[in-house]
């Protein structure tokens, strides 16, 4: 009965340790860049190092900064963002550790990176808005807190990672083993920015009750929370009712 507990115990402080090791390979997925929708036509130099990406209908006075989810090849947005929002520049610039980038993707470095690509694209617009889809909500909500910002979109947000993550490993100590936490609903007193929010009915990702924990954190800058029926954490910009919502957000 003792080496059976024993064993048990060596497991349980194997599989803890494995996740701690690995667990940023859990949450970060990166993808390869593809020139299919267009080749990278805008740069910054972040960190003396310079990061290329998309800039989508140069020129107009408002920008909107997009922050993909961890999976996300953001360059397959292409054609959705310019029939969809033709009025503004879009950026998208791949995260590091992302596309051709051979950096290492972490929470702090990516606060980073995006607080230094908001300075340096503030300067050629007259305002900016902000877009986080699933993981891309953890960074908006970030430099949304920090610097003057538009409108914020979040679609599929979290209050938390570190609460999804308990939510999936309940069984382990997360809040002492967690790296990365974008921890959203903390700093949503920080922010001023009008706030839409689209929910997908049927996310398999991210649980309803970690984003409704988010939107109940906001006050008078929630502009609207929208849930999108039928819709999946991975399909739904594919339903007219999040088309319209979004078009509606940055009317």
């Amino acid at each position: 009965m003792k080496s059976i507990l024993v064993t048990l115990v060596v497991c349980y402080a194997l599989t803890a340790l494995t996740f701690y090791s690995l667990q940023r390979r859990f949450l970060y997925f990166p993808q390869p860049t593809s020139d299919v929708y267009g080749k990278m036509n805008t740069s910054f130099v972040v960190d003396g190092k310079q990061r290329f990406g998309w800039a989508l209908n140069k020129g107009q006075p408002k920008a909107l900064i997009y922050y993909g989810g961890n999976a996300e090849s953001i360059e397959a947005n292409i054609p959705f963002f310019k029939s969809v929002i033709p009025n503004y520049t879009i950026y998208l610039i791949p995260y590091r550790g992302y596309g051709n980038d051979v950096g290492a993707p972490t929470e702090k470095a990516l606060y980073r990176d995006a607080m230094q690509i908001f300075q340096l694209i503030e300067s050629k617009h007259d305002s900016i808005s902000l877009m986080g889809r699933s993981l891309g909500s953890g960074i908006a909500t970030y430099v949304a807190a920090n610097r003057q910002v538009d409108k914020l979109i979040l679609v599929t947000p979290f209050d938390s990672i570190e609460n999804v993550a308990k939510d999936i490993y309940w069984m382990f100590p997360i809040s002492l083993l967690i790296k990365d936490r974008y921890r959203s609903a903390d700093r949503v007193k920080n922010i001023t920015a009008q706030t839409y929010i689209f929910i997908a009915e049927d996310d398999q990702v991210i649980p309803r009750a970690r984003t409704n924990q988010l939107v109940a954190k906001f006050d008078d800058q929630l502009i609207e929370a929208v849930v999108i029926t039928g819709a999946g954490h991975n399909t739904i910009s594919q339903f007219p009712s999040y088309v319209s919502g979004l078009k509606r957000a940055l009317d």
